[in-house]
């Protein structure tokens, strides 16, 4: 089972790809790749959201391609920013 604090497996992963969307990519998730391993997800907030493809091409250096936009069911188990209120 994959959380905002990784997979359970602990990795590292060739692939990881979450089937609902998130906030953000937590980092523990992406330090869980392979170097050149990838991620995909759909990340951001109603009604922008974007599947978007992580490459991990280095240590602690990964590259972000936005793929199209999409709204997705929000994932179970992943941080939600705090909501603004007046």
């Amino acid at each position: 089972m994959i959380t905002s604090n990784g997979a359970s497996g602990g990795g590292p992963f060739d692939v990881i790809v979450l089937s609902g969307s998130v906030a953000t990519v937590p980092e523990s998730l992406l330090a869980q790749l392979k170097i050149g391993g990838r991620l995909a997800a759909i990340v951001g907030d109603e009604p922008v959201m974007r599947a978007t493809l992580v490459t991990r091409v280095g240590d602690a250096q990964y590259t972000h391609v936005e793929l199209f936009g999409t709204v997705a069911p929000r994932l179970r188990g992943f941080d939600e920013p705090p909501k603004f209120r007046f």
